[in-house]
């Protein structure tokens, strides 16, 4: 069995109630609808932190800020602590990660 390819779309500060089925039909972005009809989307979720960057950190590290140590915006979510990318790495998948991810470290 070959393995499912996997992408995280993670955006900040967007209205859920533009995704009730999908894209809501007045907006015109057909390639997020058609990659909204095949996917898993998960529709009900929490955050660890109302922040964006202690709750990607919590996201990414499936830990709370208490164990990353990421209490606000500027603080450093270190290199050291594994993330979900990590783990698909090791599971043989190629990974990457752009956009705001807030690592310092090597």
């Amino acid at each position: 069995m070959t393995k499912p390819n996997i992408l995280i779309f993670m955006v900040d500060q967007l209205n859920g109630t533009l995704f009730p089925d999908g894209p809501a039909d007045f907006l015109h972005v057909p390639n997020l609808k058609a990659l909204a009809e095949r996917s898993t989307r998960f529709v009900n979720t929490y955050t660890g932190s109302p922040l964006c960057a202690p709750g990607r950190a919590s996201f990414m590290s499936g830990q709370l800020p208490s164990r990353t140590r990421v209490y606000d915006n500027a603080a450093e979510f270190t290199s050291d602590i594994p993330t979900y990318a990590h783990h698909l790495r090791r599971a043989g998948y190629a990974t990457c990660l752009s956009g705001k991810m807030h690592f310092v470290g090597p």
